[in-house]
């Protein structure tokens, strides 16, 4: 089944960490995973990339990597997505697993080896598992963690391209209250569109929501445009796979009327 909506760090770059202990006032020991995010092109040379892996800790840790293919959910509604053990020879990792010495970074590497074209791009979750460790200064302390992070790699090809557009019959206007002032003893209201729409991406690559601008024209031809963080505050589901819908929400702190237009457009990197 399907993950729960999930937000754009999530998607990009997501790790979990379970703790099983009190820390005691005791520092806890793990590693860190740099970058989160990175992005594969499968005809770029070289077609790999490097994450590096750093030793916080005083002792020497067991690092265990592995691949996981994500599959999104298309729709606008329900789970975002799910992960798939991967199972095929299409992403390679290198080396598989690791010993880390206190303070030691170690890079590992992540290659294509699958087809020379793809029909969308894909993504996937490189597992880095620390095994619980067993060692004398942590049972002293009652410290002892389990550590997983999923570091996200999007592979796509030169050849592909994302194209977000607004699905307009799915376009809603709400007028909420926002402010109430209690240090004058009563209640101000002030009024706020709500703007609520669904962003296709009929491309076959993914794209995030931070590379758009939101243009919206009011019914008297007045326009006005929400620019990249604005756009994402607050967002659930602000990344676009291939082939996919999600829903959008903004409060725009001012009123819009009815009549209004919007179009999206990519931000010129």
């Amino acid at each position: 089944m399907y993950i729960n909506s999930i937000n754009l760090q999530t998607v990009l770059g997501w790790c979990g960490i379970s703790l099983m202990s009190l820390f005691l006032g005791k520092p806890v020991y793990g590693i860190e995973i740099s970058p989160m995010v990175t992005a594969l092109s499968i005809d770029s040379r070289p077609n790999y990339q490097q994450f590096l892996i750093t030793n916080n800790s005083n002792l020497t840790l067991p690092v265990e990597i592995d691949v996981n293919e994500i599959e999104f959910n298309p729709l606008a509604s329900g789970a975002s997505y799910k992960v798939i053990s991967e199972t095929s020879t299409d992403l390679l990792v290198f080396p598989p697993a690791t010993v880390l010495a206190p303070g030691a970074v170690h890079s590992v590497r992540v290659q294509w080896l699958g087809q020379d074209t793809l029909a969308n791009s894909q993504s996937y979750f490189i597992r880095f598992s620390q095994p619980q460790l067993v060692d004398d200064s942590a049972s002293k302390s009652g410290v002892k963690i389990f550590v997983h992070f999923n570091a996200a790699v999007h592979v796509s090809s030169s050849k592909q391209q994302p194209q977000l557009v607004i699905n307009t019959s799915s376009i809603q206007h709400q007028i909420i209250n926002i402010d109430t002032d209690y240090s004058l003893q009563k209640k101000q209201q002030n009024t706020s569109s709500l703007l609520k729409f669904t962003v296709d991406n009929i491309g076959n690559k993914y794209a995030t929501l931070n590379d758009y601008y939101l243009n919206i024209t009011e019914a008297d031809g007045n326009t006005f445009t929400i620019e990249e963080e604005a756009l994402v505050t607050d967002q659930i589901n602000t990344f676009f796979p291939p082939h996919s819908k999600r829903e959008v929400s903004i409060n725009l702190g001012r009123v819009l009327s009815e009549g209004f237009s919007l179009t999206i457009t990519p931000v010129a990197r």
